[in-house]
Formats: structure tokens, sequence, C-alpha cells
């Protein structure tokens, strides 16, 4: 019977998803990909900006099939937008009622901070995450385009608790997920630190995530990296916002002195940067997270951009190391606002 209870238990720990499965090793490739990140000089100066009073608290950006998505971290909407920035289309995700005053309630709102676009079979998805930081915000909305736009809303408590065990998050609050991004071979999401935590990386493989998500299948393995961002007033930019083109990882962040995961705080500058994904191997160690090339976000003046950048979209320049830019921000007063931005990667 002894035995029994030993292969049981051995038997029950398989079925445990793992996050130290699919750990890069160290080559040259990385090496190379590590110095060249750290020599690349980067400029984001904005070309235009686009105010809107009806979109509250932009958080999630995503470009699909010539239109842009927004979605609000208190608001039960998701925006589509033209390529001329214009509001066409508002879909409800679920009961408005709570959305009366214009903004969700901070205690009640499932605290969307992500979005990203995947494609699985012949259907046109969007993926929208909570935030994670209380039970209200662990929830997440599938979004199919194909199909009229259906919404099919997600229960990921089991999902966060295996990344609160992952990350090592003891007490309620410290989840605080604002970036997505999903190409077709990795899941990237972002952990938004408080305090003196460094930024974190998620990684899955896209097939095993898609497979959970649609499927109600297994959590996925996750491979974990460190990140450090520039500082200013004794606070440290934090993640926001994730975009994936070609090798590279683009990411917006932001320093806000805030208390912690729920509340508003002071914006103190919004920075673009952008990760070298064959220099993770370099990223594994949370004692000595890698240092990344992050820029403040300027005005066509020149003056720093004092808004929270939340979210990013990125195109291909028509020149070489010139990248278009799209980036949402939230004002924290129930608005939002677009930038236009030129990136220089050099």
């Amino acid at each position: 019977m002894k035995h029994l209870y030993v292969l049981a238990f051995a038997y029950l720990l398989l079925l445990l998803p793992s996050c130290k499965t699919d750990k890069p090793t160290v080559s040259g490739t990385s090496l190379r990909a590590l110095e060249q990140m750290k020599q690349l000089e980067l400029t984001a100066t904005t070309q235009r900006k686009y105010f809107y009073q009806s979109i509250p608290s932009a958080s999630g950006l995503e470009y699909v099939q010539n239109f842009f998505y927004i979605v609000g971290d208190d608001s039960p909407f998701l925006y589509k937008l033209n390529e001329q920035f214009k509001l066409e289309q508002t879909y409800a995700l679920f009961d408005t009622a709570d959305f009366a005053t214009g903004r969700i309630p901070k205690a009640i709102k499932p605290d969307l901070e992500s979005m990203a676009h995947f494609t699985y079979g012949r259907d046109e998805m969007l993926l929208l995450l909570g935030s994670g930081a209380t039970d209200a915000r662990n929830k997440g909305f599938l979004v199919n385009l194909s199909e009229g736009n259906a919404v099919r809303e997600l229960n990921l408590s089991r999902f966060y608790t295996f990344l609160k065990r992952v990350l090592k998050l003891e007490t309620e609050g410290q989840l605080n997920l604002e970036g997505l991004a999903i190409d077709n071979t990795y899941t990237y999401l972002m952990q938004r630190p408080l305090g003196p935590g460094a930024n974190v990386l998620i990684r899955f493989d896209s097939n095993d995530f898609k497979h959970f998500l649609m499927n109600d299948g297994a959590i996925p393995a996750a491979a974990v990296y460190h990140f450090e961002l520039p500082s200013a007033e004794q606070h440290r930019a934090s993640f926001s916002g994730a975009y994936t083109l070609g090798d590279k990882l683009f990411f917006t962040a932001s320093i806000e002195d805030a208390p912690n995961a729920i509340e508003d705080g002071e914006v103190l500058g919004s920075f673009i940067g952008v990760i070298d994904l064959k220099a993770l191997p370099y990223a594994t160690d949370a004692l000595k997270p890698l240092t990344v090339p992050a820029v403040v976000i300027r005005n066509s003046d020149n003056s720093p951009y004092i808004g929270k950048a939340e979210s990013l979209v990125v195109m291909q320049g028509e020149e070489q190391g010139f990248f278009k830019v799209i980036v949402v921000s939230d004002d924290d007063l129930g608005h939002s606002e677009l930038l236009e931005l030129q990136l220089q990667v050099k």
C-alpha cells in the first residue's frame, strides 16, 4: 500500500506544469545578439497625437487586417479604429451596467491590461487579459474576429495561481500582468514589478498556450527572464506593453509613483525599448537582470512625453533602422491618447 501512495504522489508531480523546462542554452549567436543589443541607440519622437474623450483608460492595442483595436482597463468595450485612427465601432465584451459613470469602479473592474492577436485554424482571434492583481482581475476574454466578434469569457484563476508560483509571489496584489505578445513560435507575458523587483518576461510555446486557451488544456511550461530598465527620481521604469516583430520584442514602459498594483500614481516618464530575443539566455538569473535599451518618448519639440504609455504596435519603416510605432496612453482621468511615433534604432 505504501508503494501505491508513492507512485500516486509521483504521478501527481508529473501532472504539475513546469517553470523550469525550455531553458535555452547560451551560444555564440546569443552572445552576438547580446553585444549588438547593448550597443543599440534609440530615439522615439512623436509625429502626431490623437485624443479620445470617449475611450477611457486605454491599456491594450492591436492591429489586425487594417484595423486597430483598443481596450481600456476600466471599460467593458472593445474599440475598433480605422487606419486614420477614427473610431468606427464599439463592441461590448461583458455586461455594461457598471459603466454608468463612464468608468468601471476599481474594486470590481476586470482590469484588462493587455491584448494580442493570434490565429487558430481559420479564425482570427484577440486575447484580452486581466492583470491578475485581485480576484476580480483573474479574467480574460477571447474575441473571434472571424465569427462576428463573438466573445468568450475565460476564468484564469488556475493559470494565474500557476504564474504566482512561478514568480514566487506570496501575497495578494503582487501579480501585475501588463504586456502580452503572441507570435507563431512563442507567447510572451510581461510582469510589471512593484517595489525593488525586476521586470519579468514569461515565455510559453504558442501551440501549447493556444491549446490551453481554446480547449482548457494543460497549463504550458514557462521560461522566465529578468530585466533591468531605466530609473528616474528613485523610481524604476516598468513594463506596460509588448509587441513582437521578427526576432525583436518591442515594449513600452513607464515610471509611475504608485503604492501598489491597484492605485494610480504620478507618471514620471514613458519609454520604448527593445529586447533581442536571441539574447534571452543572458536574462535567466533573477539576481542579475539583463539591462536592455530603452529611450524616453519625446514630443516633437524634444520635451519628454508626460502621458502613461500602455501598449504599442510596431511597423517596419521604409528605411532600415526606422520603425513606425503606434502607442496608446492612459491619463488616469477617463480619457485616452494615441501617438504616432518614429522610432530609430541604430
